[in-house]
């Protein structure tokens, strides 16, 4: 079980402790000790579970770039705007914790922080990440269903124009709704991946020769054949093990936590 984290931090014995904090059965660091650097790691690489950045960032050499830079990159790239940040600061100033507001920052910690409010603000951050996905696959679910309600409804109504077209644009729906839910299992190990992801292409290809059977049957017909494309899009079964996944990663990182110890 793995939770992917850049951390934006120059290097030190903050840049240690947080290593030593982020035990590496549960986390994935990705360092960079500078804002260039930074910059870059957020222009080629998959978003993270969290970010957490250091706002006191070296200045150094021709190239600046400082925590702000980098949040504001964060803010206009799709993938990475709502991703939780952890900002750690030495300035105790309002405007610091005003400007995080803006940026979907979880908490910013006044430097030197304690390490126990560190690593729990770490889990809420994660958890907020977590909730984010199971939402985003319900809200999913959600509108794949009203959208294969919506087509029988145009099919009883013979809206023979708006069936067709919208007929045709629902396997690209259903594709894209698969390759959100796998990115994720295959960032976070999911057990049984292989086996899910193959339920998809299986779905796809039934989902293609029902639809392809759709457009050239009866009403009738046609109205059977939605419902069974319905009941293979919406593995009740598959869809329950993958959520008990998730919720499971929470609970494991949860007693994980529970049990560091740390030294004053």
């Amino acid at each position: 079980m793995h939770f992917t984290t850049l951390l934006i931090e120059p290097p030190g014995i903050d840049s240690q402790l947080i290593n030593l904090m982020l035990a590496p059965e549960k986390f994935l660091v990705n360092k960079a000790e500078c804002g260039p650097k930074a910059w870059n790691l957020i222009i080629e690489s998959d978003p993270p579970d969290l970010v957490i950045v250091d706002t006191d960032l070296p200045l150094n050499g021709n190239v600046r770039i400082g925590a702000s830079q980098l949040m504001e990159l964060m803010s206009r790239r799709s993938g990475w705007r709502k991703i939780p940040k952890l900002v750690l600061t030495s300035d105790s100033s309002s405007s610091i914790f005003q400007q995080t507001t803006k940026k979907n920052v979880c908490a910013a910690i006044l430097k030197p922080y304690d390490p126990r409010r560190f690593i729990q603000e770490v889990f809420n951050c994660i958890r907020q990440r977590l909730d984010a996905h199971i939402k985003e696959i319900n809200r999913q679910h959600i509108q794949l269903g009203t959208q294969i309600k919506n087509i029988t409804n145009m099919l009883n109504q013979g809206d023979t124009i708006n069936f067709k077209n919208r007929l045709g644009t629902i396997l690209a729906e259903i594709e894209d709704h698969f390759a959100f839910e796998e990115q994720y299992m295959s960032q976070h190990f999911y057990p049984d991946f292989v086996e899910h992801q193959k339920g998809h292409k299986q779905v796809l290809t039934n989902a293609a020769k029902l639809i392809d059977e759709i457009c050239t049957s009866s009403p009738m017909i046609a109205n059977q054949k939605i419902k069974q494309l319905s009941a293979d899009l919406f593995d009740v079964t598959d869809d329950k093990k993958y959520i008990g996944f998730l919720y499971g990663l929470l609970e494991s990182l949860t007693t994980h936590l529970k049990t560091v110890d740390f030294k004053e």
